[in-house]
């Protein structure tokens, strides 16, 4: 059948035009293929299955995870003269007879919205399997994936409903989300058992949204930094944060500035959070500064910045979130103010977000204390999280929280709160047990899917890593992640709307190769191979840069012959450098809150032929400096080094040339001695000085009685503390180090 979809848009939903690809869709499913849609939030995505229904005209079900989304779509058809109807936990029992008697005996409502979960109760099945069916629509259809945090045990129940109601007629499936990676999409297409489906996969470019990241580590810099943004740009602007803490911060400086500002978050109740959103959609505030609870069914055409104060979750989650600038189609613009510190409060918040089985179990006991088994179903606990926190010895509200949400999704209990108090008034809050107690391997929780959602979270903060800070087009990566290869062909090899692209020329004509010496790679490479994979990450930098910290004290890493070797650069400076090996394979790291580095392979020929990194120098030092443009090196006993440094070792050595005394040296660069000593020992390891030149800072008698030491005692020569306290008090720490350099190299 011939059918005009140019007049039934028009008719029906009063648009003019098609956008991209939506006709290909829509004929897809009036072909009654299976149709797998990834789009952006917002692109009209149902209307690809709402036009269709017009052709069909039986009923359409949609499988839609979220009330609040479910309730948006169904006024929006209501509005168009379309009856649209939801079933949820939102009605009561007689409003959900009333529906089903009227699918059941009339076609008068064509869309169903339903949660996945009611694909388990019996008189809705009884009723939608004599219903003629025109389509099955699953929305958020990443919710499907296990590879998703929302994943429920229900969504594995979507196939077996399809399967059985196609038993008697043939519709077509038609899966939408707008946050799908390739896994994801694998997973789905796997999930739902289709073989013969069409895939459209575009509009992630868009030409007019302009990517801005500024690496700011300081509080008030990025502050100062949101307001001048604020100050220079026309409205609107949303400015995301991490956290409520946060959020409050951001909202009471931009107060003082006389900034109309408001706060949206997840604490506040649901008719405050409403009320504000509809302040903002009126233009009554300028600013709304908020957690990622805020916009996700947000239809403002105006807002011109999208400002991330924090670093994003994922790539998934910020796209959504940056899709709510642009809608207009006029030039907007996402700003992301973060620092690759902000990396480590990520991992801090993955580790307390998936807490490990133990704690679980630990504050399930707790919760179900006072219980006998098969007691305590719909029983209520009003207590806050941080006395629970306490009384549990859990010790952390951010992992009482975490425990809570998990034991929710698995309908263990039930989180609620009275919305006619103030939500200040936290201690009115309850928790309702609705399960009685079980024993431990009883419980319904996935293990396996945690520890799977927890890897995933660590891979995806490895994207973003990759997206901020490593140099490159941003909104290349961003369509390569996405897989849409329409806009990647498209694609210019200088988009011209990222921060990097713009900059591209200016880094081109920068002196960069300098930013550190080939031979301090080299350097980092021999001090982590004598660790054997004993610390991570922070520790190591701690130790190569003079830290004060307790634990190197405590652990006598204060005593390591590298303790003060680089300490010019602040850490981030040294965790940048660890994190450009990685990517370059010649560390690898470990996942988890502290990962520990460790070597590859490609390290060995390193160590044994210093041109494997030469070659490599000016690639190391492109993606160091882009990692580091907006650090600075640290200053505490010397002046401020710029990012054109001269070699540290060779000022020492020219110094040493004219025969000036370490003391002197020391004085002069502003150094401590025991770094000009390490320098000393640096400069004999690559040759710089001879075995006879350096005899003369120490003596024959005081090398041998170390070597003797180390030999007679089987002691291991990365450990100082043991060899210097069998030697007599004047042989140092700096002899100990420049014997066992002499035995490395087989000159003692």
């Amino acid at each position: 059948m011939m059918v005009d979809l140019q007049k039934t848009l028009k008719n029906y939903f009063k648009l003019d035009n098609f956008r991209n690809n939506q006709e290909y869709i829509i004929k897809s499913v009036l072909d009654k293929k299976d149709t797998l849609v990834f789009m952006p939030t917002w692109w009209w995505k149902s209307l690809t299955y709402q036009l269709p229904w017009v052709i069909l005209n039986w009923l359409t079900i949609v499988i839609s995870p979220l009330i609040s989304l479910q309730k948006d779509q169904v006024d929006k058809l209501n509005n168009l003269k379309i009856r649209a109807e939801v079933l949820n936990s939102t009605l009561s029992n007689i409003e959900k007879i009333m529906i089903l008697e009227e699918i059941s005996l009339w076609n008068s409502i064509k869309f169903l919205y339903v949660a996945p979960e009611r694909l388990y109760d019996t008189e809705f099945l009884n009723t939608i399997k004599n219903i003629k069916i025109s389509q099955i629509v699953i929305d958020e259809a990443h919710c499907i994936s296990q590879w998703w945090h929302d994943f429920r045990p229900s969504y594995l129940k979507i196939k077996d409903f399809i399967n059985n109601l196609r038993e008697k007629i043939n519709f077509p499936i038609i899966a939408l989300t707008a946050t799908a990676t390739p896994k994801v999409k694998a997973d789905i297409i796997q999930r739902l058992w289709i073989t013969n489906y069409n895939s459209f996969t575009s509009w992630f470019d868009r030409k007019n949204l302009w990517f801005i990241v500024r690496e700011i580590s300081k509080e008030d810099e990025k502050l100062q930094k949101v307001l001048e943004i604020i100050q220079k740009t026309p409205p609107f602007w949303i400015i995301y944060c991490s956290s409520v803490k946060n959020v409050s911060k951001v909202y009471q400086f931009l107060l003082w500035e006389w900034i109309r500002v408001w706060i949206y978050n997840w604490e506040m109740n649901w008719n405050l959070r409403e009320k504000e959103q509809n302040n903002f959609m009126n233009w009554n505030y300028d600013v709304i500064v908020a957690t990622n609870a805020f916009g996700m069914w947000i239809d403002k055409a105006d807002i011109r910045y999208v400002i991330h104060y924090n670093l994003p979750w994922s790539i998934e989650n910020y796209y959504q979130e940056v899709w709510r600038a642009w809608r207009d189609g006029k030039n907007s613009y996402w700003v992301i103010l973060a620092s690759y510190q902000d990396t480590i409060i990520q991992e801090f918040f993955i580790e307390n977000s998936y807490p490990p089985k133990e704690d679980i179990l630990k504050f399930y006991n707790y919760l179900y204390k006072d219980f006998e088994l098969w007691e305590g179903k719909n029983q209520i606990i009003l207590k806050t999280y941080n006395s629970m926190a306490i009384e549990s010895s859990i010790w952390s509200d951010l992992k009482v929280w975490s425990i809570l949400n998990i034991m929710q999704k698995y309908d263990i209990l039930k989180k609620w709160y009275n919305d006619f108090w103030e939500q200040n008034d936290f201690r009115w809050r309850w928790i309702t047990l609705l399960l009685p107690k079980l024993k431990e391997e009883n419980l319904p929780i996935l293990w396996w899917h945690q520890e799977l959602l927890k890897n995933e979270s660590y891979f995806k903060l490895e994207q973003v890593k990759k997206l901020l800070f490593r140099p490159g087009c941003r909104k290349k990566f961003i369509l390569e992640y996405f897989q849409d290869e329409d806009d990647l062909k498209n694609l210019k090899n200088n988009c011209g709307t990222c921060d990097y692209c713009i900059d591209q020329k200016k880094m081109e004509n920068m002196e960069i190769k300098d930013i550190i010496p080939y031979n301090q790679y080299i350097l980092i490479l021999e001090f982590i191979k004598r660790f054997d994979n004993k610390f991570w990450s922070q520790i190591l930098a701690w130790i190569l840069i003079w830290s004060k910290e307790k634990k190197l004290t405590d652990w006598n890493l204060d005593l390591d012959k590298d303790f003060w070797s680089f300490e010019i650069y602040s850490k981030n400076f040294i965790l940048a450098i660890f994190d450009t090996l990685i990517e370059n394979d010649f560390l690898y790291k470990t996942s988890g809150q502290y990962p520990k580095i460790w070597l590859t392979s490609n390290w060995i020929n390193t160590l044994f032929n210093t041109k494997i990194i030469i070659d490599n120098f000016d690639k190391l030092n492109n993606l160091l400096y882009f990692k580091t443009r907006f650090l600075e090196k640290k200053e505490e006993k010397i002046k401020k080094i710029k990012v054109e440094k001269i070699d540290t070792y060779t000022e020492t050595l020219n110094l040493l040339k004219e025969n000036i005394s370490l003391k002197e040296i020391s004085k002069k660069r502003e150094l401590w001695l025991q770094t000009i000593e390490d320098h000393i020992v640096k400069l004999y390891q690559f040759n710089k000085l001879t075995l006879s030149e350096v005899i003369k800072f120490s003596s024959i008698d005081k090398l041998k009685k170390v070597k003797n030491a180390i030999k007679n005692n089987s002691l291991e020569i990365d450990k100082l503390k043991p060899i210097k306290e069998l030697l007599e008090s004047d042989i140092s720490y700096f002899d100990i180090k420049l014997s066992i350099s002499m035995i490395d190299k087989k000159d003692l």
